[in-house]
């Protein structure tokens, strides 16, 4: 009898408690997706305006910018396991709230608002933490694996989550309280699983700071590690110009292709198939170690991607730029969030993961407002605008040698010791 043999692209990775967080994690996810959609179609449907739905979704993303930095201060100080729970269970009655809100068909925006903050809050704990809990729970050579798991389940929600919150509304019966339920059995779904995860925290050695002085200290961190602080900035500056694809992608099928909204999604799945499929890939490789120059370049191709898109003005090439630019974004977020697990102290994972996603977040209401008027006037040629100021972002980081990643301490460094300087090198 022939023993089998593991499969290389799940190899390091089947661990219970990995993929109990992995899969929590894509349940919510998919919610989340079906509640934004169905939440936005419902308040513009009761209200008539999309000044109330732009309140309530941005009430959900204000949190994640401004609290981001004390967030991470709890999640590095806190049980990882129980801020998991804690927040999916607050995230389950806020969207619970919502739902019945729509049952009763009451629509008062003040409260709506209060839920979504609740949301958002929930959310700027729960993204860094469920970030710093992988390492602890899969081996340092699988994180890459580990990382394109769960950036495949991402990429994923994005294809299947507008078809399905569409679809839901439609069913009779379900309607759109039943949609926007599906969001809070989902995060008590999440909660509940990821209660039997049975891993240990580490013991802490240091004493319990405070609060001010756990902020000083990350950011302190932040700004001796090189490459990190770096690639935070690079990180920035490159949303900056990415967030203005959703600002211009409806315009430029409209106003340049002259297609309708079918035309709009398409390119928006093509987007999201191209992450799934890289990481697709990336499960099938046997090692994947991250660098940073390795990181630039794939920025660098987002920016080319985007620059070509109206030197190639067709239906097609749309599909393909965008399928591509989700491509090269899947590995980038893939293997950025895999270096910065490598290489971070596990007792600064939450205030950098917090500061990756309050950066990301950060930059999106001066892009919508600047891409948003540069759509206005020369929506034929603002994606090449933004492609270049990509591409630029990048060639800093495209010049370093492969040995500057020894500029980094190990992730198990002191974190108040110097690194140790050793010969020019790279990332």
């Amino acid at each position: 009898m022939t023993s089998l043999t593991p499969v290389p692209a799940l190899k390091g990775i089947r661990g219970r408690d990995f993929l109990t967080v992995a899969v929590s994690n894509l349940v919510s996810r998919m919610g989340t997706v079906v509640f934004d959609v169905v939440l936005a179609w419902w308040l513009v449907r009761s209200t008539g305006s999309t000044v109330a739905s732009g309140f309530v979704l941005a009430a959900s993303t204000l949190p994640i910018a401004v609290l981001s930095p004390l967030s991470g201060v709890f999640v590095d100080r806190w049980n990882k396991k129980r801020v998991l729970v804690a927040t999916d269970a607050v995230s389950a009655l806020a969207a619970l709230a919502v739902a019945v809100m729509a049952h009763q068909g009451f629509v008062n925006i003040p409260a709506l608002v209060v839920c979504s903050a609740l949301l958002g809050i929930c959310a700027s704990l729960f993204k860094p933490a469920v970030r710093a809990v992988v390492p602890a729970v899969v081996a340092k050579e699988s994180l890459a694996k580990a990382n394109s798991l769960t950036t495949n389940f991402a990429e994923t929600t994005k294809v299947v989550g507008p078809v399905a919150g569409a679809s839901l509304m439609a069913v009779p019966g379900v309607g759109v309280t039943g949609a926007l339920l599906v969001n809070a059995l989902s995060f008590g779904l999440s909660a509940l699983a990821q209660a039997t995860i049975t891993f240990r925290p580490a013991p802490r050695t240091a004493p319990k700071e405070r609060v001010r002085e756990g902020l000083t200290a990350g950011l302190r961190y932040i700004k001796r590690q090189r490459l990190v602080r770096d690639l935070l900035l690079m990180c920035g500056v490159v949303n900056f110009f990415l967030v203005s694809f959703t600002i211009l992608l409806p315009l430029y099928v409209t106003d340049v292709l002259h297609r309708g909204s079918g035309a709009y999604s398409s390119a928006l799945t093509a987007e999201a198939l191209g992450g799934v499929a890289v990481t697709v890939l990336f499960l099938a490789r046997r090692e994947i170690r991250p660098r940073p120059t390795q990181l630039a370049w794939y920025v660098a191709g987002t920016g080319l991607s985007l620059a070509l898109i109206p030197l190639v003005p067709s239906w097609t090439g749309l599909l393909a730029l965008s399928c591509a630019q989700g491509a090269l974004m899947g590995a980038f977020n893939t293997l950025y969030f895999t270096y910065v697990q490598e290489v971070v102290a596990p007792e600064f994972l939450g205030r950098v993961f917090s500061l990756v996603y309050m950066v990301a977040v950060a930059v999106m209401p001066a892009s919508y407002l600047v891409f948003g008027f540069l759509g206005e006037h020369v929506v034929t040629t603002a994606f090449l605008y933004t492609g270049i100021g990509t591409l630029l972002t990048s060639l800093p980081f495209l010049r370093m040698r492969a040995e500057e990643a020894q500029d980094e301490p190990s992730a198990g460094a002191a974190p108040d010791e110097p690194a140790p300087v050793p010969a020019p090198a790279e990332e």
